[in-house]
């Protein structure tokens, strides 16, 4: 088992890890994830329920109002890599504190939102005024929920998983995928009973209390702070997730010169583009074929379930075979999604979709997670994981807007969508160069001792 590190004397209260009887990254992973719900209300799925209201409430056209969403996104993009050194410096038990308080207190502000632009006057169509309300509202939701809590609950989790980190992705993925696919049915129903400032309350509560109580009670840094090793698994032999000793590892700034990086980045981005776009219009998209708004928002529930089939097969997977599969597996999972945008009116259509969506989310879930502390270790990984939270917020912030412009100067999402049928071949190519940085490192380490380097 090696050498038990000793602990930090900060990472025993209130209690002391090691007298769990068993592992306490299994812990780790339940509050992790729980955190990585913040997401939801900022995120397209979860804000669907709301779009329609607040365009009528603050007199917002929809592509002011994607506007307003972009900027906010695009605000969170850029705090990320703050948000990935924060963590590296200050834990992440002080940032995760910091972020579910500070994300409990905007979505109770932004329940307040209608009754503030009445107060200002808000009675001009696109005023400045609705416009702006919107803005500090997605902004402090994107910044906080996204930004801060998904960097900081993905970096505790993969920090505690090495061997085993292919079971904590699919556990990880699988909830993700219902809270996120669910989000927008069972918003609905909270929103058609209690109303829609009501639900915004509930909200804020629940992570301004709930979560961030779990953050100070449970969330821990890593096994190695609180004087434990990590769990090894019994059989890893044909695992790719060997843990990289924290001499070998990369710091954020040499990830950021791999050609891996960049590659696998890429195909996040670009359906990171595509996932949020179509999300975020699904009720107008669903309009231009008269499909009703409940059944769009239900096409959400089919797509979760092939969203956990294939991450249960993605993720087993992933333990053994080269990153670059599955980022083809990514590539191709988009094309599908477009072919069934193109088409979202006939059956075929809505089911490519479906089928392309599901995939590529439950890919998009291991890709975002497993190739970084594989590659470049553990030791920098909050900093590593900012840029990384910071290049997939900055594109999905492109994703609303895309489709909103393209509805709005053209009548149609057909263009936004031929956008990115154009930039598939490219994701194609560069998933094709995708290698292991951290294998090459080695192997070349090993040459220039045989020869004397």
């Amino acid at each position: 088992m090696g050498v038990i590190p000793a602990a930090k004397k900060s990472q025993q209260w209130p209690f002391n890890v090691k007298r769990f009887p068993f592992y306490y990254g299994w812990v780790v992973l339940v509050v992790g994830t729980m955190g990585m719900m913040a997401a939801v209300p900022g995120s397209p799925p979860g804000l669907s329920v709301f779009i329609d209201p607040m365009l009528s409430d603050l007199r917002l056209s929809r592509d002011t109002f994607s506007l307003a969403y972009t900027i906010g996104t695009l605000m969170a993009g850029i705090a990320a890599p703050f948000a990935g050194w924060a963590i590296d410096h200050y834990g992440v038990r002080g940032v995760a504190t910091f972020t579910f308080l500070g994300l409990g207190l905007v979505l109770i502000l932004t329940a307040f939102i209608p009754s503030v632009h009445a107060a200002i006057g808000g009675s001009a169509v696109n005023g400045m005024g609705g416009f702006l309300l919107v803005l500090i509202a997605f902004g402090g939701m994107r910044v906080m929920g996204v930004a801060f809590g998904m960097t900081v609950c993905r970096t505790m989790i993969f920090r505690w998983f090495a061997e085993r980190r292919n079971l904590a992705a699919i556990i990880n993925g699988i909830v993700l995928s219902l809270s996120f696919s669910s989000a927008p049915v069972l918003l609905n129903i909270i929103a058609n009973r209690v109303g829609t400032q009501a639900t915004w309350m509930v909200l804020g509560l629940l992570f301004a209390i709930g979560m961030t109580l779990v953050a100070l009670i449970f969330f821990r840094d890593s096994p190695e702070a609180c004087g434990v090793t990590i769990e090894k698994a019994k059989n890893a032999k044909d695992s790719r997730d060997t843990d990289i000793p924290e001499h070998l590892s990369f710091t954020a700034r040499q990830a950021l010169r791999t050609s891996a990086f960049w590659a696998i980045n890429l195909a996040i981005a670009t359906h990171a583009i595509i996932g949020t776009g179509s999300a975020f219009h699904i009720v107008s998209l669903a309009g231009e074929s008269d499909i009703l708004r409940d059944a769009a928002l239900k096409l959400f529930l089919p797509i979760s379930m092939v969203n956990i089939a294939s991450t249960l097969f993605f993720g087993w997977y992933s333990r053994r075979c080269p990153m670059r599969l599955l980022v083809l597996v990514l590539v191709a999972a988009q094309a599908l999604t477009l072919m069934g945008l193109l088409y979202f009116g006939e059956n075929y259509g809505r089911l490519l979709f479906t089928l392309g969506s599901g995939i590529g989310w439950g890919t998009f879930g291991i890709l975002i997670n497993v190739p970084w502390p594989r590659f470049f270790g553990r030791k920098h990984l909050g900093s590593i994981n900012g840029y990384v939270s910071g290049i997939t917020i900055l594109t999905s912030g492109l994703g609303p807007y895309l489709f909103g412009l393209s509805k709005a100067t053209s009548g149609s999402f057909d263009p936004a969508i031929w956008l990115c049928i154009a930039a598939t071949p490219l994701c194609l190519l560069a998933a094709l160069t995708v290698r292991n940085p951290n294998a090459t490192r080695n192997r070349l380490r090993r040459t220039a001792v045989i020869i004397g380097d």
